[in-house]
């Protein structure tokens, strides 16, 4: 762990160090640079940037320059509950939506408590866009947390990406149902706008089980 200097922080190192904890104890995330600027008033990034390295020298916080959220309190329990995960966009709870071009382009992470991973595997987010799992207490706006896995149990809710035909490409949440020679995927939503898609094998790949869902209120 860093050593903190023994130098007293400034005042503007003050009020963004507090400004960081007041945001994680909120969010249960870490705020951005933007975020930190206009909480405490420079609108320059790099005045930003700055007084972060300098939080950094002096061992308050630790900093990941890759990820817009990418820092954490040195001496918060937070960091020691949670595990950021990686954040892909959006999925569709209704038709199908596109695939990220380059899932491993993460810019975004979401801060999980450990009491809600799985012991193994790898596990990323989305943000849910419909209303067909409703019925399954996953609503628009919900994240999503996905256990990676290519093989999925019948009834189980999995991310399915249907490969063809073109015009129904793209990714979509479902309960996962194994038929013989066909594949469906069913919504849990009563209204008749939303319908089972059935499609053969060959035509949809899983990427993976949701394991959890994580909603945030008003």
């Amino acid at each position: 762990m860093p050593r903190r200097a023994s130098k007293e922080l400034r005042p503007r190192q003050k009020a963004i160090l507090e400004f960081i904890r007041k945001f994680i104890d909120e969010h249960d995330y870490p705020p951005t640079i933007r975020e930190i600027g206009t909480a405490v008033g420079i609108s320059s990034t790099s005045v930003v940037n700055y007084n972060l390295n300098q939080l950094e020298q002096k061992g308050y916080i630790v900093r990941n320059r890759e990820v817009s959220r990418g820092l954490r309190l040195v001496d918060s329990s937070f960091t020691k509950r949670t595990q950021n995960v990686p954040f892909y966009g959006e999925i569709a709870a209704g038709s199908p939506i596109p695939v990220p071009e380059d899932p491993a382009a993460v810019m975004e992470y979401v801060a999980v408590p450990f009491d809600m991973l799985p012991p193994s595997g790898e596990v990323f987010a989305l943000r849910v866009r419909g209303q067909s799992m409703i019925d399954a207490l996953v609503d628009d706006g919900d994240i999503i947390l996905v256990r990676s896995q290519h093989l999925v149990e019948t009834r189980e809710m999995a991310v399915v990406e249907i490969l063809e035909p073109p015009e129904e490409a793209g990714a979509t949440l479902k309960y996962f149902y194994h038929l013989g020679d066909r594949i469906e995927l069913r919504p849990a939503n009563p209204d008749p706008a939303y319908q089972p898609i059935i499609v053969a094998p060959a035509q949809v790949r899983v990427h993976g089980k949701v394991i959890a869902v994580i909603r945030r209120y008003p």
